[in-house]
């Protein structure tokens, strides 16, 4: 069950205030049902490189550094470290049109679901 989406802004990992707010939500979810926490990360397909490796590699990299930082931030919340999976998705599942500024940057996303 998807139980929270934390944006990013372009070619970021950084966290920012509300998102804190959100993953204090998702640890508190965590420890009061159990399960297992499952952070699935994105990349835009906004991207570019001087070739479609680099850009390959480029947005596969970003949607990890994603997924890692909200997986290390469950951990400093309480949440232990065999109920966080951590997911990079890349470019791969967009799921806003990619033709419009706003569709792209919605893309740039980690999706965080509780599996029980």
């Amino acid at each position: 069950m998807q139980i929270a989406v934390i944006q990013f802004s372009r070619a970021s990992s950084g966290l920012g205030g509300n998102d804190y707010d959100v993953l204090a939500q998702v640890a508190q979810i965590q420890r009061r049902n159990g399960g297992t926490i499952r952070v699935v990360a994105h990349a835009d397909q906004d991207a570019y490189g001087a070739s479609a490796a680099q850009i390959e590699r480029g947005n596969f990299e970003v949607s990890r550094r994603r997924a890692l930082a909200v997986a290390q931030q469950l951990r400093a919340l309480g949440v232990p470290r065999d109920r966080i999976v951590a997911e990079a998705a890349s470019d791969d599942e967009p799921v806003y049109q990619t033709s419009t500024a706003r569709g792209i940057a919605a893309n740039r996303r980690a999706e965080v679901f509780i599996d029980f």
